[in-house]
């Protein structure tokens, strides 16, 4: 759709109506828990009064990505006197195009930059231009700065999305608790954590974030919030949220009341107090916060000519660890000799539970080089053959270093020649710890027979 230069406005008899509007029932309880799959579950406990008989109730304030089919309606006072006949979920919003579409047929105002007034019935509303019968004719606007009157606001648009039900109730109650469920889109939270090495790179300090992204199109003020980690089954494909705004609200928070606590096959985080989550907005709240953690600097190598680097430590207790850790992205920080704190690579980590070891991938060692060749492969029979090859592993560093090199076999192998003690990691990999002195070379040389 083409963005109109026209303005709407509404005569004081829509104003009247806005002013007649009834006031949003009373929120007792507002409870959140979101999932790092797009989704969040909403439980809001409203006061509202119920006549006798049916009566029909509406709450505005709900999110513009809820999942109609999953609202769930029940008074806990009285379950079985109070009964939801029909539920309807109202989006048809208030805006430009959808006010000129209901005004077709209709008689409208339109007032230009020098006041002149133009009134007519609207025979066609096309982006920037407008079609009037006005009693000397049909007159055609387009763009300008121009404003349009018109007396109302037509029934069937509202300016917030809208849950309206057909309540029956044998009684009247007043100020009746009502508990409202319901899944929404467009919530979503990740994990991110800062691992500062210290300066002889053999301990860090680790600390966690939880963000929390908004754009369900509602707030949740003083909700009470927990957050879900692991992966459920959905039934039905999420809901993506919308386009984002241009512009995001961040706050954080930090916190020593949250509980980490299982919750059926995953993990749950529950803040333990109060917050509130603005629409479009990206809150972070604080998960952990682990000192003088115990790790370890590893070398990897698996072919190619790159060896990487990586940090790993364990999740204990033991190791001023063992919590579950959420999937995230961790950064690993080192302090420079001036100081400052510089980035030295990032990784992603999935769900890890307690007593699990966490491994990070930092990048590529400059100073540490690798060639493979493959330097025999025959035939020795009609079911078998033998490969040797050769790792030359190459350290420029000005110290001794030990690299983790990574062989995968085909099915049936047999080493029977190895020049370094190797580990089998699995039916079809080896690893051979290999230490190489500063500024020197060392080859990695073994030969394998496969059987078939």
């Amino acid at each position: 759709m083409k963005r109109t230069l026209f303005t709407i406005a509404l005569t004081a008899c829509a104003c009247a109506a806005f002013a007649q509007a009834p006031a949003e029932p009373a929120r007792q309880e507002l409870n959140l828990t979101v999932y790092n799959s797009n989704l969040a579950v909403v439980r809001d406990v409203r006061l509202v009064d119920i006549a006798k008989g049916q009566s029909t109730i509406s709450l505005r304030d709900v999110s513009a990505q809820i999942d109609p089919t999953s609202v769930r309606v029940v008074s806990p006072s009285h379950p079985g006197a109070i009964s939801v006949l029909e539920q309807n979920f109202e989006y048809d919003l208030v805006n430009q195009s959808a006010l000129l579409d209901r005004y077709i047929d209709k008689h409208i105002s339109v007032t230009d930059d020098k006041k002149n007034v133009t009134e007519g019935k609207l025979l066609a509303a096309d982006g920037g231009q407008l079609t009037l019968q006005t009693d000397k004719g049909i007159v055609m606007l387009t763009g300008g700065a121009q404003q349009i009157s018109v007396p109302m606001l037509p029934e069937g648009l509202i300016t917030r999305p809208t849950l309206v039900w057909l309540m029956n109730s044998g009684s009247e109650h007043t100020r009746e608790p009502l508990e409202v469920s319901y899944q929404t889109g467009g919530i979503s939270w990740h994990a991110e954590y800062i691992a500062t090495l210290a300066e002889d790179e053999k301990s860090l300090d680790l600390s966690g974030w939880v963000s929390i992204e908004n754009h369900s199109g509602t707030s949740y003020p003083d909700a009470h919030l927990k957050v879900v980690a692991g992966s459920i089954n959905r039934a039905v494909a999420p809901v993506y949220s919308k386009a984002r705004e241009n512009s995001l609200r961040y706050s954080n928070i930090t916190t020593d009341d949250i509980e980490e606590r299982n919750f059926f096959e995953y993990h749950l985080y529950d803040l333990g107090r109060k917050t509130t989550i603005a629409n479009n907005e990206v809150k972070q709240i604080s998960l952990l916060i682990a000192e003088g953690v115990k790790a370890q600097k590893v070398y990897s190598y698996y072919g190619g000519r790159n060896v990487e680097v990586s940090i790993k430590f364990k999740n204990t207790k033991e190791n001023g660890m063992g919590m579950a850790l959420p999937m995230g992205t961790v950064r690993i920080m080192k302090r420079d000799k001036d100081g400052a704190v510089e980035l030295a690579g990032e990784d992603r980590i999935q769900h890890t539970p307690r007593d699990e070891e966490v491994t990070v991938k930092a990048g590529n060692a400059f100073d540490l080089i690798g060639e493979r060749t493959v330097t025999e492969s025959r035939e020795t029979g009609p079911h078998t053959s033998t490969e040797s090859a050769e790792i030359n592993l190459k350290n420029r560093k000005d110290e001794d270093v030990i690299v983790d090199v990574y062989e995968n076999l085909s099915p049936n192998w047999t080493i029977t020649v190895w020049s370094d003690d190797y580990e089998k990691k699995s039916a079809n990999q080896i690893v051979f710890h290999v230490p190489v002195k500063a500024r020197s070379e060392h080859k990695v040389r073994y030969t394998v027979t496969y059987s078939r």
